[in-house]
């Protein structure tokens, strides 16, 4: 199966925008993805264009089926609609039935879906071993939400959101909020808000007003943690968990075995994914392995190639005795992992750079 990235998912929703702006409706729909902001405006737009408002209380439910009720949705999706060209029917929790009858109703309602019904089906993410999933994907119009890519395509939606409210943001501007908040659209979208009003004045965004309003999440600093040491860049490595413990609200007692861990599991995904490249294993076996998409694993895989299994072996004996140390209070907490990112990370610090206890 062809890998989805992030620019098939934009494409998906562009061409199902497209053709919803010209009236064309499909009976079924598929919404994949975890990029919960857009696949929300998308329902909302298909709702909007499919049910009336003053009648949507009479053609409007949305389902969950894990505990097995796919019938009840099924029903409501043969109803007719009242006062209305259509109803539309939500469905989430269906991605592990394996009912057979139940499955085989859903077979039965897919081959002949009932022309004055929008059945969607949402989900995070579907099992592509299981029949549900071919089933779906061969007779609903599919529009993907993964997450934006880094590099390009966050940065223009960026772009595209700040130049919608009336204001201006820089590329490299926009790049630097997403390097800031991630890729979560709904964070992304909070901050702009704050920014925009900010600077409504000027109706430009600049980097200093996102360094003065916009906090870095402390589970995207700790991604971009572990990616610097991996890298072997000491200074970065440092000036990250400067950065976490500054914006952290937990303690440093608190917060340095959950940073320890993060760097841990990094490093033991490390291990795995040489193994297997050793062993000539596909992409596709290594992303299981290491529990990351395809897409992600790829540059993961690239580090893992620079780095000498020995030195993996090395700094997880070391993670291990800094386990030991921060239970055992030899030093502050801090100072521990300042210590290790040192070991760890080959790269001298530039001169003047102290460290924080």
């Amino acid at each position: 199966m062809k890998r989805q990235t992030s620019a098939d998912a934009l494409k998906s929703q562009s061409d199902f925008h497209r053709r919803l702006q010209s009236g064309q409706i499909a009976p079924l729909y598929l919404f994949e993805g975890a990029e919960k902001y857009l696949r929300d405006q998308a329902l909302k737009r298909l709702l909007d264009a499919a049910v009336d408002q003053p009648v949507r209380d009479f053609n409007f439910a949305a389902v969950p089926v894990a505990q097995g009720n796919l019938d009840d949705a099924l029903a409501l999706a043969r109803q007719f609609p009242m006062i209305s060209a259509r109803r539309m029917v939500v469905v989430t929790g269906f991605e592990a039935i394996n009912d057979e009858n139940q499955l085989e109703a859903l077979k039965d309602y897919l081959r002949a879906p009932v022309d004055t019904t929008v059945l969607v089906f949402v989900s995070d993410g579907l099992d592509n071993r299981r029949n549900i999933a071919a089933m779906l994907r061969k007779t609903c119009e599919t529009v993907s939400f993964g997450p934006l890519d880094e590099r390009e395509a966050a940065p223009q939606w960026v772009r595209d959101y700040v130049a919608r409210a009336g204001s201006f943001i820089e590329p490299a501007d926009a790049a630097y909020l997403v390097g800031m908040a991630g890729v979560d659209l709904l964070r992304l979208s909070t901050e702009l808000d704050k920014l925009i009003n900010y600077a409504s004045g000027k109706g430009r965004i600049t980097r200093s007003e996102i360094d003065e309003l916009t906090l870095h999440t402390r589970e995207h600093s700790n991604f971009e943690l572990t990616d610097a040491i991996l890298d072997g860049d000491r200074r970065r490595a440092l000036n990250l968990l400067d950065r976490i413990y500054a914006n952290a609200s937990e303690s440093p007692q608190t917060l340095s075995p959950m940073i320890l861990g993060a760097i841990a599991s990094d490093y033991r995904r490390v291990l795995a994914a040489k193994e297997l490249m050793q062993q000539n294993a596909p992409n596709s076996e290594v992303a299981k392995a290491v529990g990351m998409s395809p897409y992600a694993v790829t540059r993961f895989n690239e580090r893992a190639r620079k780095m000498e299994t020995e030195r993996i072996l090395k700094g997880i004996a070391r993670i291990a005795q800094t386990d030991v140390a921060l239970k055992s209070s030899l030093a502050t907490p801090r100072l521990q992992l300042e210590l290790l990112i040192c070991e760890l990370c080959p790269r001298e610090p530039e001169r003047g750079y102290g460290f924080h206890r």
